[in-house]
């Protein structure tokens, strides 16, 4: 078995997808978090250390396969190319998940337990790019990472995701010249107090995509593929600059506009002092913005989340809220640990709130919880009078949905 690099294997990928290949099987395998453990205890020799062993384990269970090639992909993932068919390549997937399920390695005095998991897909014609192959892969990983350690995921070509990965990839270019050509729309929903001590005025702005002809798209599809193609933090900054316009332009008002805010933004350091520059340039009070970031964006960056979270609060004066509680795997124990203003209780959980007793329960432990931490809710998508009726019961703080408002055009800016 032949070892390549990133690229080799990338142009291996290439050449099988543009000869229609149908014999060989891609085996893409995820170290667990055991690699930052060792860089944590042993710094950076110590993680190329446990990877160096870990690389050679696998080597060692798979090198005598015939037409393979290894390669690493990334600093935890390795890519198997092997001339079998996906059902041997899943057994050789399981068999080297059980081998590694008791397996210890010394770096040092430090035992690690490296645990892994796999995604397995056949590499055959309809993929075409390597760019689909990976991302076939990653579905598979994602999958099997939702199992837990030590699983096997396999992904063919006509699972819905990639139905779905192909009709984002056609909108790409037009959502790149709809933020050229600003196209996109700002829309703003109501955000409406149960309560009549709530005095504060609150909306949301959302963005609606105008379509050439005129009609003005809702389909939430654009922001899938934003987020599916990196673009999300693209949309982030439009949404900022032409709230800022939009704000200049108006009449003095005290309401509260929320901006929801992306992963590739939390990641982005820049971001900060770009909003602190519009708000100067635009004469916008930063106390009148609530930018909103969701549970799960959190979860996968958590670290880096919280200090996000607090320059965007404690250096440029800005609200904050944690959207769709509920939905991520942070649990209710953690709420305190965010300095923000609002908790939005996720629409999943409002849609049954009136037949599903887990979803009362879930909805009436995140208000008592936001009220042990002095901090309001909002429930979003109401749609009913009862459900308005049942989380008012509940003691929620706010309401948003098409019964107490639906959203309306806030800014077009080719108009203004």
């Amino acid at each position: 078995m032949d070892l390549l690099t990133r690229p080799l294997v990338i142009e291996t990928l290439k050449k099988l997808s543009e000869n229609n290949d149908i014999y060989h099987t891609l085996i893409y395998i995820e170290i667990n978090n055991t690699l930052q453990i060792s860089s944590l205890l042993q710094g950076m020799a110590g993680e190329e250390e446990l990877i160096s062993a870990i690389q050679a384990l696998i080597f060692s269970k798979i090198g005598h396969l015939p037409d393979s090639y290894m390669g690493k992909l990334s600093w935890n993932r390795f890519g198997i190319i092997v001339k079998l068919p996906v059902k041997t390549c899943v057994d050789i997937a399981e068999e080297l998940m059980v081998f590694f399920e008791d397996k210890c390695i010394h770096v040092g005095p430090h035992p690690y337990y490296p645990k892994i998991i796999t995604g397995v897909i056949p590499l055959s014609p309809e993929y075409r790019v390597p760019e689909k192959i990976l991302t076939a892969v990653d579905e598979a990983l994602y999958q099997a990472r939702r199992t837990g350690n030590n699983a096997v995921k396999v992904i063919d070509h006509n699972a819905p995701i990639f139905h779905s990965y192909y009709d984002s990839l056609k909108r790409v270019p037009i959502l790149k010249a709809g933020l050229i050509n600003n196209a996109f729309l700002l829309y703003a929903q109501p955000i409406v107090p149960l309560n009549k001590n709530l005095m504060e005025r609150k909306a949301e702005v959302l963005v609606r995509y105008k379509e050439p002809t005129g009609e003005v798209n809702s389909d939430y599809q654009f922001l899938k593929t934003a987020n599916l193609f990196n673009v999300g933090r693209d949309i982030d900054l439009y949404v900022v600059h032409q709230f800022c316009r939009f704000m200049q332009q108006q009449e003095p008002t005290d309401i509260v506009y929320s901006i929801n805010i992306s992963g590739f933004t939390v990641r982005f350091p820049p971001f900060l002092d770009i909003v602190k520059h519009a708000f100067k340039k635009y004469g916008v009070n930063p106390e009148q913005v609530c930018f909103e970031i969701t549970e799960t964006v959190i979860d996968r960056d958590y670290p880096q989340a919280i200090q996000f979270m607090q320059a965007l609060k404690n250096q440029l004066g800005c609200q904050l809220a944690l959207d769709d509680i509920g939905m991520g795997s942070s649990n209710l124990a953690n709420l305190s640990k965010f300095n923000v203003d609002f908790m939005k209780i996720d629409g999943a959980f409002i849609n049954n709130v009136l037949t599903d007793p887990y979803c009362e329960l879930v909805v009436n432990f995140i208000t008592s919880a936001a009220k042990l931490f002095n901090k309001k809710t909002i429930a979003e998508c109401i749609e009913t009078p009862q459900q308005l009726e049942k989380v008012k019961q509940l003691g929620v703080d706010y309401a948003q949905g098409f019964l107490t408002g639906r959203p309306e055009l806030l800014f077009d800016p080719l108009l203004n």
